[in-house]
């Protein structure tokens, strides 16, 4: 990178010495011009060699429609949300997306200070108390069988699966192309009678085009595509209608 510096410098300096000695004092404003956009292309390359080698984005709850608070019939109940196996096939999945130059280079795409399925489990969780339901605080690991469900869980489990979770910029220029997608299933239990009585699966998906790129927009657009796949299995009559008669004995 040193080394790319110094030629840009160069070419800065012999263009601008050959602009004066070509076009005479005349000149002076013509190669100041030349040495301003060559001085362009210095700070590009700068902003190349400053790329980081990783981007973080902070995955949460991010509503994408007013929440209707869910009809519970006057019952306190309490949901525990457990966290989410990841079933996405990749052979890492500490990564949620790519960040793609036009050269073919990427930089990988890391939630910020938890892993996906846990930060998954944190925006259901967050939905389902904006929703009007009672979660326990407790974060439990279930892996989905009715013959693990423990009893101080709670009256009703909610686990699922991440599907898919991927969020990408294809980096180029003058436009960043922005592509995010999510599938998750979610699974109900009824936890003193150790019953799944219910599943159900949602996606969403997004694009953006836009000429500046910025973590804020990896957030969004991932952000974005989880919370309405999220809303479109709890905010549902269907959802509600299961519980009530999960909870009527």
């Amino acid at each position: 990178m040193k080394r790319i510096f110094k030629e840009v410098v160069v070419m800065i300096a012999n263009s601008v010495a050959a602009t004066v000695a070509a076009a005479g004092k005349n000149g002076k404003l013509a190669a100041l011009r030349h040495a301003g956009m060559l001085v362009c292309l210095l700070l590009l390359v700068s902003t190349m060699g400053c790329a980081p080698k990783i981007y973080n984005v902070n995955m949460r709850y991010q509503p994408t429609k007013v929440i209707r608070p869910a009809v519970t019939d006057g019952r306190k109940f309490s949901l525990t949300v457990a966290a989410f196996i990841d079933r996405r096939k990749m052979d890492d999945t500490l990564l949620i997306g790519r960040v793609i130059h036009s050269d073919g280079s990427s930089i990988p795409i890391l939630p910020s200070y938890v892993k996906a399925p846990d930060a998954v489990a944190a925006a259901l969780r967050e939905l389902l108390i904006q929703s009007g339901y009672g979660v326990s605080p407790e974060k439990a690991a279930w892996d989905l069988q009715e013959g693990t469900i423990r009893p101080d869980w709670g009256r009703i489990l909610v686990g699922g699966a991440i599907e898919e979770l991927d969020v990408t910029c294809l980096d180029a220029i003058p436009r960043k192309h922005y592509s995010a997608k999510a599938k998750v299933t979610l699974v109900f239990a009824d936890v003193q009678k150790k019953r799944i009585f219910y599943r159900i699966a949602s996606e969403s998906s997004s694009t953006l085009d836009h000429i500046v790129f910025s973590e804020e927009k990896l957030e969004s657009q991932i952000n974005g595509v989880l919370s309405e796949a999220m809303e479109k299995a709890v905010a549902g009559p269907e959802t509600a209608r299961q519980i009530r008669e999960a909870l009527k004995d």
